[in-house]
């Protein structure tokens, strides 16, 4: 015995439909015909179904369905995206001003130091040994410094000895000008005697004799001073030498002394140091390693200051530098914690242009706390900038903005509005005025809407009609 299904269609005033199929057979031409009265019979009772705008579906009715959203109170934001780079707030990068093999490596990644603290040591053996050699110079000269003082203190008393005698031989020359003068005076007297016959020819002899002796005394004297005038020159002279060799003694001390100044600085230099408080975030060096200093010091390590306050340096496009000021909020995530929001602000807007492929940017430094360490240098940020922000305002979503049903006049598109569902499940197209807008919604200004009214973002898709056992139903 062959059956054909039963089928029954029942519609509702609620615009509900059920298709039910008793049991399974073979189709045959008497069932075709019974699935066309029952299509027919369909037909007539879609007529009967709800209005547009119901969110109910029919089944198999042609009537549109629309999605809704409702109206929110709340607060707003209206943020530019950009991306850039988290950056600590201060990184040095600790290099070597000197060449040498690396004896010791005191740090490794990560390692937190301190100001001053050793990170690596160079052999300082051959730096020691000319620390050793300029302080031996500075003695060598401090010693000649003593020998040319001593020196001058000889020629000093050389001078002094030579004004002294010179003052011996004018009393000598003085006595022996004034016993030529007797001596003379005396001659003339018994010359004179002896023209008148009344001394004898030797006592004249005598007379001339001691006259002779005395101006040979006086010639004697004068030669004595001339010669202590060249010893006094002399001793002047030796005097002024002897200075001038004090002098350049005296400034060969602070030459020799800056040579070891130098040494000692490159001894020091051998022990490479933290400039910085900081955390060790680059290591370019190991233990043995040589280290060739060309005209630039060779970086060796970089220590990052405060982990704990970092920076993100976010590339800005030209269209929007204009928006943003220092001080603005900002809030940003990276793909290490793609569920976790993290709060920055805009700390400096830099002026200079980035020009890549005649695209300008600038460049906006936000700063952000780092406290628990969870952010590390060189992670890529999505960066939110706050350029205006809205509270306790009505929220209308982006999608009901735009939205517009199929068949409205081109008139009503254009202008600003929203599509709002009434209390019959009709919709009803409402101006509005909107304000800050956020990535999904808009604050609303002004408007015939209130919160948690229900608004028409979208237009459900669905099949023309629909099949039952290889029995379509519907246009």
């Amino acid at each position: 015995m062959r059956f054909v299904p039963v089928i029954a269609l029942l519609g509702t005033a609620c615009g509900l439909t059920a298709v039910y199929a008793v049991r399974p057979a073979v189709i045959s031409d008497a069932a075709g015909a019974a699935a066309q009265k029952a299509a027919r019979a369909y037909e007539s009772t879609q007529r009967l179904l709800g209005p547009v705008g119901r969110e109910t579906r029919t089944f198999g009715s042609d009537a549109p369905v629309f999605r809704y959203a409702s109206i929110q109170r709340g607060s707003i934001e209206q943020t530019i995206t950009v991306t850039g780079a988290l950056q600590p707030v201060k990184t040095i990068e600790v290099g070597s001003q000197l060449s040498g093999q690396l004896a010791r490596v005191y740090v490794d990644f990560n390692d937190t130091v301190s100001k001053d603290q050793p990170l690596a040591l160079i052999d300082p053996r051959s730096f020691a040994a000319k620390v050793d050699e300029a302080r031996a110079a500075v003695a060598v000269a401090n010693s000649f410094v003593d020998i040319e003082r001593a020196k001058l203190d000889r020629a000093r008393i050389d001078l002094q000895n030579a004004r002294g005698s010179r003052d011996v031989l004018v009393a000598k020359l003085d006595s022996a000008q004034a016993v030529k003068a007797s001596a003379q005076k005396t001659l003339q007297r018994k010359l004179a005697l002896q023209s008148q016959n009344v001394v004898a020819v030797t006592a004249v002899d005598d007379a001339q004799t001691e006259f002779t002796a005395r101006l040979a005394q006086e010639r004697e004297a004068e030669v004595l001073m001339s010669l202590n005038a060249y010893s006094v020159d002399g001793a002047q002279a030796d005097v002024r030498r002897i200075e001038a060799e004090l002098q350049q003694a005296r400034m060969a001390v602070p030459e020799k002394a800056a040579v070891l100044a130098a040494a000692q600085a490159d001894l020091d230099r051998t022990v490479i140091r933290s400039p910085i408080d900081g955390v060790v975030v680059g290591r370019f060096v190991n233990e043995g390693q040589t280290l060739a200093v060309g005209l630039e010091s060779r970086t060796t390590f970089v220590v990052a200051h405060r982990l704990e306050d970092m920076e993100i340096h976010a590339q800005v496009d030209e269209a929007d530098i204009g928006r943003i000021a220092p001080d603005q909020r900002a809030h940003f995530t990276v793909d290490a914690y793609p569920d976790r929001r993290f709060e920055a602000v805009v700390r400096q807007v830099r002026k200079a242009p980035q020009n890549q492929q005649h695209v300008v940017t600038y460049t906006v430094v936000l700063a952000t706390s780092n406290l628990d360490g969870a952010l590390l240098p060189g992670m890529t940020a999505l960066v939110k900038i706050v350029i205006e922000r809205q509270d306790d305002v009505l929220k209308v979503p982006l999608a009901a903005l735009r939205f517009q049903p199929s068949g409205t006049p081109p008139d009503a598109a254009a202008r600003s509005g929203v599509w709002a569902r009434t209390a019959s499940g009709s919709l009803r197209r409402i101006p509005v005025t909107v304000g800050a807008a956020g990535t999904e919604q808009v604050a609303l200004r002004s408007g015939d809407l209130v919160e948690g009214s229900q608004v028409a973002v979208g237009q459900a898709i669905r099949p023309a009609g629909m099949e039952f056992l290889g029995i379509r139903f519907g246009s």
